[in-house]
């Protein structure tokens, strides 16, 4: 893959399902950070995520062909590292069903049975910065679409989330997962179960945090996904919104 594609998505701050927006772990760097010595138990994968770019760029930046080869103390370059919070949206959170434009990049949805409790947008005075569908703990979670497995883990706030980078700058975020189905570096395909929904992270009830962002930048994710009649399983918990 080219630099530019599979954004990285892992030091943003992005909304979980609390009253205020759980920011994911070490953090944006500052700009003149360049460099980043390897630790035990780090991974390209997880290295670039934090910084929030592509795998491939840490790797070209660094000479490294083959992502298995880290040192422990190696030290790297870190090229064009995320620098600070994207913009904030204006709108509100129970803006849903959506009205608005649809995207030309669609998605699937990622349950095939649901109700979207929370939509995209501000809540509480934070960013929520994507969807949240409620569902059965243990029903199964589906990639919204073909791409590698960029991070599969726990993060604050998310509890267990799986990240997904596709082949045209985006990013799919699944968050409060019961269990995690599929590794870092794996590739999937859509549709394929790739968690369980649970109660894991900052959340009132079991459901899936759904999250669409394009070039590390969260847009809302009912642009891009199938309404009514298309997706028959899904309901929404309110009608009101534009």
């Amino acid at each position: 893959m080219a630099a530019a594609l599979m954004p990285l998505i892992g030091v943003l701050v992005v909304s979980g399902c609390g009253s205020s927006a759980p920011s994911l772990p070490p953090a944006a760097v500052s700009s003149s950070q360049t460099t980043y010595v390897v630790k035990s138990g780090d991974t390209v994968y997880r290295i670039a995520a934090r910084f929030a770019i592509s795998t491939t760029a840490l790797m070209n930046a660094n000479g490294i062909s083959n992502p298995r080869d880290l040192r422990v103390g190696q030290v790297l370059t870190i090229p064009g590292a995320y620098r600070g919070s994207p913009p904030a949206y204006a709108g509100s959170s129970h803006a849903f069903p959506y009205r608005g434009e649809r995207a030309s990049r669609q998605f699937g949805w990622p349950i095939s049975d649901g109700m979207v409790s929370s939509g995209f947008g501000i809540r509480n005075g934070a960013m929520h910065q994507g969807i949240d569908i409620a569902a059965p703990e243990g029903t199964p979670v589906h990639a919204a679409d073909g791409g590698t497995v960029i991070f599969s883990g726990a993060l604050h706030g998310y509890g267990n989330v799986v990240i997904i980078g596709h082949d045209d700058d985006y990013a799919t975020v699944y968050g409060h997962n019961q269990v995690n189905l599929v590794r870092e570096g794996e590739r999937v395909v859509r549709g394929q179960t790739i968690a369980r929904i649970g109660t894991s992270g900052r959340t009132t009830g079991a459901n899936l945090h759904f999250e669409v962002r394009y070039q590390n930048v969260a847009h809302n994710p009912l642009a891009y996904l199938p309404e009514p009649p298309a997706a028959p399983g899904i309901t929404y918990a309110e009608q009101s919104g534009t």
